[in-house]
């Protein structure tokens, strides 16, 4: 799903490019610059989604205690789905509709290529002084250019060779075909969107421009021209991945030959892109906070706070909720925040990791204490995996919560002992009496884990398991 909100973002872009271009830049003589501005237009659009933004935490912020009783483990979520339910999952037929998509239209690209290739294998070949290779075929094909070669049909060759050949050359020149098959692929991608094709129909009609006027500035009379690009108006066969010659609206290309050409200060129009780009790090930015503001992503041993140094900042170790260290920073203030790793140095760091090694000269009530991160973690027979498939498999959706179509994700908090058994059951936070009491009555069933171990020690360690009812 996360590809298919991206790619809604993209379109979102793209119809604004779209929009914006096509009033303010579409009409103007500008057709390299057009060009790039088309195809920049669409890079952004696939690139401003992805910006991130950092918002710094107010100065001193730190996690209070308070904050820090709630660190627990978080163990994965669990779906548990209600199987008399016959809704129907829109978001997977979502998901496979996109791919679908993409790949249809990935095929498609790929057979416009072979058919290319095709026609080039068949055809006569002549290679030019420029390094270009005309094709010749006796096929009822439209004269068309892709990458080096210049395809023309043989009543084309003999009645109208210059014109055409002079217009190829300038696309193979300027190498419109990778223009093509750059915005081709992106097409794949957004195939859903018409925005995405809009623009790459406007790009293949600025190509069409640029060739117009290289044809113009070699000499060729411009009515003459225009007379010979209305007989091949209703031209044959063309394919959507090259070039070719009666390829865009023969009104459009007349109209631009003959409109005035605009002044350089047309371009400041192109500055569109800026109040864009900046909707896009107002509206889609994924913002996230500093580290030092997070309050849940890290845990530690609370027991090492009361043998660390009274007074001033004490750094020492903690653990991401991925189970790798972190360096942690004790305030003066008692408070507790995550320590940018520019400042420790190497050996305060070595320090910090020697306050909560096997060895370290402090005592804990290895008893009573419930540790959330120990040497040893628990583990449920099967590992995680099986916990997992246990929920799953023993969970049992109330008959009443279905019919009231509720659903939702509950936390339930437990502890395992040093005998391994589950105690200390509690719901973390609910979503309604009926999938409270399912959730935590499935905690409570749990078998025996292999208990943790601290110091070589049995020890209570605690832990929190989302279960996500969904119908």
């Amino acid at each position: 799903m996360d590809a298919i909100v991206y790619s809604l973002k993209v379109s979102v872009f793209l119809i604004a490019f779209y929009l914006m271009f096509k009033s303010l830049m579409s009409r103007e003589t500008l057709h390299r610059a057009n060009r790039y501005l088309i195809l920049g237009s669409i890079g952004l659009s696939f690139v401003l989604p992805l910006w991130h933004i950092t918002l710094n935490a107010a100065p001193g912020h730190a996690v209070t205690a308070a904050e820090l009783s709630q660190s627990v483990v978080w163990l994965e979520e669990v779906i548990v789905g209600g199987g008399a339910s016959h809704s129907f999952d829109w978001r997977a037929l979502a998901v496979v509709a996109f791919y679908a998509g993409i790949g249809v239209c990935f095929l498609r690209m790929i057979v416009s290529i072979i058919g290319v290739l095709r026609v080039i294998r068949r055809g006569e070949r002549q290679t030019l002084p420029d390094g270009t290779v005309l094709v010749i075929t006796d096929d009822e094909q439209a004269p068309f250019s892709w990458v080096k070669y210049i395809i023309i049909n043989r009543k084309d060759h003999d009645e109208n060779l210059q014109e055409i050949l002079t217009h190829e050359q300038a696309h193979i020149r300027c190498r419109h075909s990778i223009d093509v098959l750059v915005c081709d692929v992106f097409c794949c991608l957004q195939w859903f969107n018409p925005a995405m094709w809009l623009l790459r129909r406007e790009l293949c009609a600025v190509h069409e421009y640029e060739a117009d006027k290289a044809v113009l500035d070699s000499g060729i009379n411009a009515k003459q021209y225009q007379i010979l690009l209305i007989k091949k108006a209703a031209g044959g066969k063309w394919y959507s991945i090259a070039n070719s010659f009666n390829h865009s609206k023969l009104k459009y290309r007349i109209t631009m030959m003959s409109r005035k050409k605009s002044s350089g200060w047309t371009m400041a129009k192109a500055l569109y892109v800026l109040p864009i780009a900046a909707f896009a790090a107002i509206a889609f930015a994924n913002c996230s906070k500093t580290e030092s503001e997070n309050t849940q992503d890290f845990t530690y041993d609370k027991t090492v706070l009361q043998y660390l140094p009274k007074e001033g900042d004490v750094k020492f170790i903690g653990k991401n909720l991925d189970g790798t260290e972190c360096v942690l920073v004790r305030k003066a203030d008692g408070s507790v925040r995550r320590c940018m790793e520019k400042e420790i140095g190497e050996n305060e760091h070595h320090i910090a990791i020697e306050v909560i090694k096997e060895d370290a000269n402090y005592d804990v009530d290895l008893e009573n204490t419930v540790f959330f991160i120990v040497e040893e973690m628990p583990e449920f027979p099967g590992g995680e995996e099986g916990l997992l498939k246990f929920v799953t498999e023993n969970t049992k959706y109330p008959e009443v919560a279905k019919e009231k179509k509720i659903q939702g994700k509950v936390f339930v908090q437990f502890v395992i002992n040093k005998d391994g058994n589950v105690e200390d059951v509690k719901l973390a936070k609910g979503v309604d009496p009926l999938l409270d009491e399912a959730a935590m009555n499935i905690v409570k069933s749990m078998p025996q884990w292999k208990p943790g171990k601290q110091r070589g020690q049995y020890v209570k360690v605690s832990f929190t398991i989302p279960i996500n009812f969904q119908l």
